[in-house]
């Protein structure tokens, strides 16, 4: 074999070596998959998540912090399933309601000492607070990690919480179910379920 034939070949495997190790250190065998379950305030189900956008982002990112733990549609074969159901609920508090009136004003001084008198015009301002309630409606998440038994029935391992948005509140509370997957998915990763005794009554 020739020398350039030679050097021909090793390039032309490279892009093949670097596709089969891609493949080999890709998404990792996860050793436990979840689907999910979703019920709203209305008693509406869905299987999976509502947008797609989410899947990428568990597909992706999640993923990325728990390897071992991976999203998968709903089949029956798939032994843990995330149930997140929405309640509504209120809010209940009082806010601070400041009132500021200008009233205008006038007159005259005289200055004893002088007998002079000034004569003045001007505005006066008074504030005052008071406290009024209000209510918000938000709503209320939960997770339920169940696992299925022998028998074939789900059984509740834990239970997770998270108050959605309201008003201006992001952060968690702007992404509610996210947040709850997240708590999951990092609970199971550090062994949660390897615990068989730990269920929620």
């Amino acid at each position: 074999m020739s020398k350039t034939l030679f050097l021909i070949l090793i390039v032309l495997s490279i892009p093949i070596a670097m596709a089969a190790k891609k493949k080999d250190n890709g998404r990792p065998s996860c050793a436990t998959t979840y689907s999910i379950t979703q019920e709203d305030n209305l008693g509406n189900v869905q299987q999976g998540f509502a947008k797609p956008k989410n899947e990428k982002w568990a597909d992706k990112d999640l993923v990325k912090k728990y390897p071992d733990v991976c999203y998968a549609p709903s089949n029956p074969t798939v032994k843990t399933v995330f149930v997140i159901t929405v309640t509504a609920a209120t809010y209940h508090s009082t806010r601070i309601v400041t009132d500021t009136q200008t009233t205008p004003t006038s007159g005259s001084v005289t200055d004893t000492s002088t007998g002079e008198t000034a004569t003045y015009s001007g505005t006066q301002t008074s504030t005052s607070s008071t406290a009024v309630p209000y209510s918000v409606e938000y709503g209320k998440y939960m997770l339920t990690v169940e696992t299925l038994g022998a028998d074939g029935n789900p059984i509740a391992r834990r239970r997770f919480e998270q108050d959605g948005s309201y008003g201006a509140n992001f952060g968690r509370g702007g992404h509610p179910a996210k947040a709850l997957i997240e708590d999951a998915v990092k609970w199971i990763h550090a062994g949660g379920l390897d615990d068989s005794l730990q269920t929620v009554r």
